[in-house]
């Protein structure tokens, strides 16, 4: 954790700063203050750790990949949440550091070899990790909330169908059915079939095969 001094010098030194000077990076800012420009001002961020914020901020917008304005308030609370979170591990980390020098400190003047402890265990630093494990789960509840948020209306987004104009195929016309002309029909007559010349001797065969050659009964009693 930086001393008093060192953040007053780093106070000063940031006052004194011209900002960019190539396109490149002038571009970047630009870009960093249309994403993050209106949460900057609630996350703390040291001067020391602007490029590191920088990053994990591009990463993380990346990877949200919000659509809209709506998607990218959600997503920016997302983000802001993630860097309190990070910020609470590196002040537990701090602390740590702090109670490692207080005991080295206290084995120096009382002449003993005590290994430091965890901070919850010293009185004068329960308060310090209490609040860091206050503002951790503020932090993991907060990012749950804006990524179920942002994951809803996404989802919602996707599921829209897109508009597609259909034109309806126009229908072949029916045709209308004929009308049925009914006839009356007669009865076809059996084709006659040609009588046999039959032979009036009653023999049931033909005149010119019976009596007239001479077989019949009528030319054997002329004869």
């Amino acid at each position: 954790m930086a001393t008093e001094s060192q953040t007053n010098a780093n106070r000063e030194n940031a006052k004194a700063s011209t900002g960019p000077q190539t396109a490149e990076g002038k571009a970047k800012s630009s870009r960093n203050n249309t994403k993050f420009g209106l949460f900057a001002v609630s996350n703390c961020v040291l001067p020391e750790e602007q490029e590191a914020y920088e990053n994990f901020c591009s990463k993380l917008w990346t990877a949200l990949a919000p659509a809209d304005p709506i998607e990218e308030i959600t997503a920016a609370e997302f983000i802001r949440n993630a860097w309190r979170l990070r910020r609470c591990a590196m002040a537990e980390e701090t602390l740590g550091e702090i109670v490692v020098r207080f005991q080295a400190s206290q084995n120096k003047t009382r002449g003993t070899d005590h290994p430091a402890a965890d901070p919850m265990i010293y009185p004068a630093y329960l308060p310090a990790q209490t609040a860091i494990d206050r503002a951790r789960t503020s932090a993991q509840n907060g990012m749950y909330r804006a990524k179920a948020d942002l994951d809803k209306m996404q989802a919602g987004r996707k599921a829209q169908p897109s508009t597609v104009l259909q034109v309806e195929p126009k229908s072949a016309p029916v045709a209308e059915p004929a009308p049925t002309i009914r006839t009356q029909s007669h009865p076809s007559k059996p084709a006659q079939q040609e009588r046999p010349n039959l032979c009036p001797c009653n023999s049931g065969r033909e005149f010119i095969d019976c009596c007239a050659a001479g077989d019949g009964p009528a030319s054997q009693k002329a004869a």
